[in-house]
């Protein structure tokens, strides 16, 4: 008797495990929510600015004189050098957008509101793929770092200022300034100076990148600022990333 009710019990617990994979195997195939704006207005953006601006008054989303290239960054929360592809007026052509989140939405879902709105707007397609890109090593110039002693700034912790032209921070780790170098260079920065401790820098260069020229032209590149000044080097190296690869993307028509 107690061998058959334990072969019986056997058999209802593998019947109980058999339905959970098949629930669990069901949920799994059903389609993520469809999370959107909504209203959304996409329209031309002026071709001849400089510049752009971003907002979210109120349960809006408005943006002015966008590329797609700024738009799939915001989306996908991505730097310039993770996103490859795409057409050739990705980052020329400009755009508005005037969006509505629905009542309550949270302002955390604005990026995935964003992705629906290219993929039906733009027509946007693209997949994940690994590739073997440049980097930059943030390490110790010869004749070593000009910093002298670690920073004791009144002001520590504190950025005050990053731009394409411009990096300032007062008591800050190297972690924090090889970050904030992406910014100038385009490209990852990893430190691997070995310095620890907080340390004060204000770096004004030409620079490599953005719309920012005139009299900072005169002014020497990132590359040589870190070396003149904090006795740094940006070292080229090789490492692999996911980069978002742009298959497809239509200008949208105007509404």
């Amino acid at each position: 008797m107690a061998n058959r009710f334990g072969r019986k019990e056997a058999w209802i617990m593998r019947a109980a495990v058999s339905l959970v994979m098949a629930m669990s195997a069901h949920a799994q195939q059903q389609p993520a929510p469809r999370v959107e704006f909504e209203v959304v207005s996409v329209k031309p953006g002026d071709p001849a600015s400089l510049g752009s601006s971003s907002g979210t008054p109120a349960g809006r989303l408005v943006m002015r004189n966008t590329t797609l290239k700024n738009l799939v960054m915001s989306a996908y929360r991505l730097n310039e050098y993770e996103i490859a592809g795409g057409p050739t007026w990705m980052d020329s052509a400009k755009f508005n957008i005037d969006a509505t989140l629905p009542a309550g939405a949270p302002q955390g879902q604005i990026p995935l509101m964003m992705q629906t709105m290219l993929a039906d707007r733009f027509k946007l397609e693209s997949h994940r793929e690994t590739r073997t890109l440049r980097e930059y090593a943030l390490v110790v110039a010869k004749g070593g770092p000009k910093f002298g002693k670690p920073s004791e700034s009144d002001h520590k912790g504190v950025v005050t200022s990053q731009s394409d032209n411009q990096i300032t921070g007062w008591g800050r780790p190297l972690s924090d300034l090889a970050r904030m170098l992406i910014g100038a260079v385009g490209a990852p920065v990893v430190d691997q100076t070995g310095l620890k401790g907080q340390y004060d820098f204000d770096l004004k260069f030409a620079p490599l990148l953005g719309a920012s020229r005139g009299s900072d032209d005169a002014l020497p590149d990132v590359f040589a600022v870190l070396q003149g000044q904090l006795g740094l080097k940006l070292e080229a190296i090789k490492g692999a990333m996911e980069l978002l690869v742009i298959d497809r993307a239509e200008k949208p028509t105007e509404n």
